[in-house]
C-alpha cells in the first residue's frame, strides 16, 4: 500500500509542475516505447525464421 501511495504522490507532483497535458503526453510515450520493443522483438524474430528456412 506504501508503494501505491508514493506512486500518487509522484504522479500528482508531475501534474502539479508540468501540467496535465505533458503528464498524459509522457504516460503514452511510456506505454508507445514499451510496445515498440516489442514489436522490434517480434520482427527480428520473423527475419530469423525467414533466414532459417531453405
Amino acid at each position: 500500500m506504501e508503494a501505491n501511495t508514493e506512486w500518487l504522490s509522484v504522479i500528482a507532483e508531475i501534474i502539479g509542475s508540468l501540467g496535465f497535458p505533458i503528464f498524459v503526453a509522457w504516460f503514452l510515450l511510456q506505454r508507445m516505447e514499451t510496445k515498440l520493443d516489442e514489436l522490434v522483438k517480434a520482427i527480428q524474430d520473423l527475419n530469423h525464421v525467414f533466414k532459417s528456412t531453405p
